[in-house]
């Protein structure tokens, strides 16, 4: 789903107490709106997924026949991946059991199949894994950072020759090349550098160059 494409279906809280909301998407470079706080939590994982090269809510409606009747779907979200297309259906994991949902996804499931998708139900037993998501949570509020070319030839150089070091070392050793620690958890959030995600990030977490680090113009772009 393109940046900026129409929604298949409106998204409202009119009428009942649903909680929706709208999450600055800088992958897409567009606001995402989502309807439940799973689905924003999700966004989380899809914004710094690496594999993921876009994705957009409410981006189409499938049409299908159950017992006899016309009826109309709407998934969460599409994911476009380099090898394949996701079509995304975020729910509680106690929902996604009712055999009214494992109806429909069995209705939904070849549909997708025959247009050469995939068709996902994530739960929170996927999404919510700790301290993963806080980690993420974190990272992204850093994603904006400014970055300079001086900045990134000096991280590229640095850490290049340096084995896994804590974070506070890291900071106190470019400390004088104008490198903070708010940089450099940008540098996490992009992939440039990485860590542990299933530890807490904090002073002592180990940072090291990733093997697939991004290039300066990736970074600008990001």
């Amino acid at each position: 789903m393109p940046s900026g494409a129409a929604r298949a279906r409106k998204i409202t809280n009119a009428g009942n107490r649903k909680v929706i909301g709208k999450f600055p998407s800088l992958k897409m470079n567009a606001v995402i709106w989502w309807e439940s706080q799973l689905e924003r939590d999700y966004i989380y994982l899809l914004e710094i997924d690496p594999e993921v090269l876009s994705y957009g809510e409410q981006p189409f409606t499938i049409s299908y026949t159950d017992k006899g009747k016309p009826r109309r779907y709407t998934p969460d979200f599409v994911v476009t991946r380099p090898q394949k297309t996701q079509v995304v259906e975020v729910k509680p994991s106690n929902q996604a059991q009712t055999e009214k949902n494992l109806n429909l996804f069995r209705k939904i499931a070849p549909i997708c199949t025959a247009n050469n998708q995939e068709f996902v139900v994530v739960t929170e037993l996927r999404i919510r894994v700790q301290p993963r998501l806080n980690n993420i949570k974190l990272l992204y509020r850093y994603a904006r950072v400014p970055l300079s070319l001086s900045n990134y030839l000096d991280c590229l150089q640095y850490f290049h020759s340096t084995e896994p070091i804590c974070l506070l070392n890291a900071e106190r050793d470019l400390k004088e090349r104008g490198i903070n620690r708010s940089l450099m958890l940008r540098l996490l959030w992009c992939g440039f550098l990485v860590t542990d995600l299933m530890q807490p990030i904090n002073a002592e977490s180990l940072i090291r160059l990733s093997k697939e680090a991004p290039s300066w113009e990736r970074l600008k772009i990001q």
